[in-house]
C-alpha cells in the first residue's frame, strides 16, 4: 500500500515539475523573443465573419501564428477549412501543436520563415505581425497569390495595396493609430 502512494506522489511530483517546466519555458520564450500579438475576441468574431462571406475558400493560413489562438478558433468554427498556421518559433509552434491536440483539431502547424512559404493555394490569409514587416509581405504576397484571394491584417497595414474594406474592432481611441482595425485586401489582376 505504501508503494503505491509513493508511485502517485512521484507522478504528482513529475506533472507538476513538467507542468512549471513548460510554464518557464513560455515565459522565458516571451522574455527572451518578445510578446506576440494576440487577436482580441472582437476581431476574431469579425474575421469569423470575413471568412463566412468567402464560402469557396479552402485553404487558410496564418502568418505568425504565435501559439496558433486564432488558427484553432477558426478551425473550430470552419471544420471543413484547411488551417495552416506559419510560425518561425519552435517554442510557439511547440505550445500551439499541444493546443491543437488537447482540442482534437486537425492544424498544419509549420516552424517556418514565412518569406520561405509557398502561398499560391491560399484562399484566405491573416496576419497580425509588426509594421517593418508588411513592405516585404506585400510585395511577396503581389507576386505569389492567385485571383481573388483575400489577404486580412490586424492593426498594421500594407503601405500600398489598397484595402476593400477596413473594420474597426476596438473603437477607443488608442496611442496606436489602427489599433485592432482589420484590413481586408483581395487580389486582382490589377496590381
Amino acid at each position: 500500500m505504501n508503494v503505491i502512494i509513493y508511485v502517485v506522489i512521484l507522478l504528482v511530483a513529475i506533472s507538476v515539475f513538467g507542468l512549471f517546466l513548460l510554464w518557464s519555458i513560455f515565459i522565458i520564450d516571451s522574455i527572451v523573443r518578445g510578446h506576440d500579438l494576440a487577436t482580441s475576441r472582437r476581431a476574431t468574431k469579425a474575421l469569423f465573419k470575413i471568412i463566412s462571406e468567402h464560402k469557396t475558400a479552402k485553404n487558410f493560413y496564418d502568418l505568425g501564428c504565435a501559439h496558433g489562438e486564432v488558427a484553432c478558433r477558426i478551425k473550430k468554427k470552419f471544420p471543413t477549412l484547411c488551417v495552416d498556421a506559419i510560425d518561425n518559433n519552435s517554442v510557439r509552434i511547440f505550445f500551439a501543436k499541444i493546443r491543437a491536440f488537447l482540442f482534437r483539431q486537425n492544424i498544419k502547424f509549420l516552424r517556418k520563415d514565412i518569406f520561405e512559404m509557398n502561398l499560391n493555394d491560399a484562399d484566405i490569409i491573416y496576419t497580425y505581425l509588426w509594421y517593418d514587416v508588411m513592405p516585404p509581405l506585400e510585395e511577396k504576397l503581389q507576386k505569389e497569390l492567385k485571383q481573388g484571394a483575400i489577404v486580412i491584417t490586424n492593426t498594421s497595414n500594407f503601405p500600398t495595396w489598397e484595402p476593400i474594406q477596413k473594420i474597426v474592432t476596438y473603437p477607443k481611441v488608442s496611442k496606436t493609430p489602427n489599433f485592432e482595425t482589420l484590413f481586408v485586401y483581395q487580389k486582382d489582376n490589377q496590381l
